[in-house]
């Protein structure tokens, strides 16, 4: 390139800096690697060959291409540009880390493209470890294999009733058992989240609540709509109480608690832009959030 660029082998030497000799030899290395002629040689004027000109042509790509891979590995070292995946827990995503988080990311650090995919725990979980994902915002579940991951908690969440708002409880305050016996509930499939599912029911066999199960739907987004619509009441997550949907009211149960660990997670070895972005999740938590 520096030769067709300068009109010549010597002056190419002079901007390279090297000898004119060892030019030369590069040039005639690279014609016998090719077994092409570049140079078409008359006294101590070069001129590019046919083949010479369309090589040059593609190198001169070529050496723009690496150098914007230079420039873009550099970046992404710095945290200043690339791709990041991220799980998205719907009933997470109201209030706290998540939101917050992930603003102060996209405004710190604009140049880095965030994919936010909404999943499960559990799928989230499997997707991290299969390395489709970078980061994982979840609650704790029986597939978190803790010596492959690397686990930041931030918070834990308790569950309550959602109930329409159509439906009268004669006190205020926390449902005690006789208020709440008999009563229709919308649950979810204990493949979706099996500890939290094991927990759950364990616990109100505790206080001697038998569910009378009428709708089962995947996710607690679907179950608070149709708690909306009066199909029945749902054991949700507290965290929901964050985003109170329309026609929906909650309450604590009496004698009822099931502690819920919401995590940080990534591999043991996360690459250089999801430390930056759990850097920044860390230091939430610093603020209280």
């Amino acid at each position: 390139m520096a030769v067709a660029d300068h009109g010549g082998i010597s002056h190419a030497a002079e901007r390279l800096r090297i000898a004119q000799p060892a030019v030369s030899r590069k040039i005639r290395d690279l014609e016998a690697e090719l077994g092409v002629d570049l140079l078409l040689r008359e006294g101590r004027r070069v001129f590019l060959t046919d083949a010479g000109r369309a090589f040059a042509e593609r190198a001169r790509a070529v050496l723009i291409a690496s150098n914007h891979a230079a420039d873009e590995a550099r970046r992404i070292a710095k945290g200043e540009a690339g791709h990041l995946r991220i799980g998205l827990l719907e009933s997470a995503s109201w209030a706290g880390h998540l939101p917050r988080g992930l603003n102060r990311y996209a405004r710190a650090y604009q140049n880095v493209r965030l994919d936010i995919l909404p999943m499960g725990s559990v799928d989230q979980i499997d997707a991290l470890l299969a390395e489709d994902l970078d980061a994982a915002l979840v609650y704790r579940q029986d597939n978190l294999v803790e010596e492959a991951l690397s686990i930041l908690p931030l918070r834990v969440d308790d569950v309550v009733l959602a109930a329409s708002s159509d439906l009268v409880f004669d006190k205020d305050g926390p449902l005690d058992f006789a208020q709440i016996d008999g009563l229709p509930i919308v649950a979810f499939p204990r493949s979706v989240a099996p500890a939290y599912y094991d927990a759950l029911f364990g616990a109100l066999s505790v206080i001697g609540f038998d569910p009378v199960v009428v709708q089962q739907v995947e996710n607690e987004t679907t179950m608070l709509s149709l708690v909306s619509d009066g199909v029945g009441c749902a054991f949700v997550n507290s965290a929901n109480m964050h985003r109170l949907p329309r026609q929906v009211q909650f309450h604590e149960v009496s004698s009822l608690s099931v502690l819920i660990e919401f995590l940080f997670v990534t591999r043991r070895n996360p690459g250089n832009l999801t430390q930056r972005l759990g850097e920044i999740i860390e230091g939430l938590d610093a603020e209280g959030a």
